[in-house]
């Protein structure tokens, strides 16, 4: 009885995430290739997701955890063993549906729990991030208009979606707009590539509060940066992909915050820095 309960619902999954082209799981390295006199970011997160079909709608469940190491890279007189490590646990719960046979919309609320994990957790350590998108789509084109509040860009307030994606050619497709721009070529149903432009980092509590040089307090750590890169997918088969990142940050800063007032900015140059990513993911045959 527990086999056949368990089938159903993986058949179930595997339904909803063929025909919303949706992830099962991804899991993603990233790291800059940065010089002595300049801070390291490197960022490492798993993430599962589980869209459960409703009579109406498709219910979206999400957990994940990333980690963020920096490293600082230069002599400092400042000690800053406390802020090497950050961590990031969240889960998100969505839903998507149709408002007409033209329009949809997604609402997610995931609240994360993000800190250095120096002490017991705290409601200090507790973001809620979310999302209210509203999607136009036809057969080759796609308008998101909404906001989205999330703290892996990097920023402790929200922003705007809007992005208009179109599908040139079987082979050439852009998606124009915010968060993200990208242009993506296929070169065959199992390889493909895009360059990109797009928002990066991490926003998190520092569970004790450290004292700078300047004799402030540093509550909060912040790292935001704007990416371009190439980015060249393979699909290992119809369940499995692999892609590889290089680019490069046009712009990074990264900051200690006393509430919302920046007390502390290290040296923060702009690098290339190189990723790699693993998805669970089915193909839609229908596209």
């Amino acid at each position: 009885m527990r086999f056949n309960v368990i089938v159903f619902f993986l058949m179930s999954v595997l339904s909803v995430v063929n025909a919303q082209n949706l992830e099962l799981l991804n899991i993603e390295f990233n790291s800059t290739l940065n010089d002595d006199n300049s801070i390291g970011y490197k960022n490492a997160s798993v993430k599962i997701n589980i869209p459960l079909k409703l009579k109406k709608g498709v219910l979206l469940n999400s957990l994940s955890f990333s980690t963020y190491k920096i490293d600082y890279n230069s002599e400092m007189s400042m000690n800053t063993s406390m802020i090497e490590n950050f961590k990031s646990l969240k889960y998100s719960i969505g839903f998507l549906n149709d408002i007409n046979e033209t329009w949809k919309f997604r609402v997610q609320l995931a609240p994360v729990i993000s800190s250095n994990f120096e002490s017991n957790i705290s409601f200090d350590d507790i973001f809620i991030n979310g999302n209210l998108v509203f999607i136009r789509a036809n057969k080759t084109s796609k308008l998101r208009l909404g906001l989205v509040y999330n703290s892996s860009f990097g920023t402790n307030t929200p922003i705007p979606v809007i992005s208009y994606s179109k599908k040139v050619t079987d082979n050439f497709s852009y998606t124009l707009g915010m968060p993200e721009t990208k242009l993506e070529y296929k070169f065959s149903p199992k390889n493909m590539a895009n360059i990109y432009l797009k928002p990066k980092g991490f926003y998190s509590n520092i569970s004790n509060n450290i004292i700078l040089d300047t004799s402030e307090e540093a509550e909060r750590a912040k790292y935001r940066t704007i990416v371009s890169g190439f980015n060249y997918l393979h699909r290992i088969d119809d369940l499995w992909n692999i892609t590889l990142n290089v680019g490069y940050q046009i712009s990074s800063k990264y900051n200690l915050l006393n509430g919302n007032d920046s007390v502390y900015e290290f040296e923060s140059k702009n690098n290339f820095y190189v990723g790699l990513n693993l998805k669970l993911k089915l193909i839609n045959k229908k596209n």
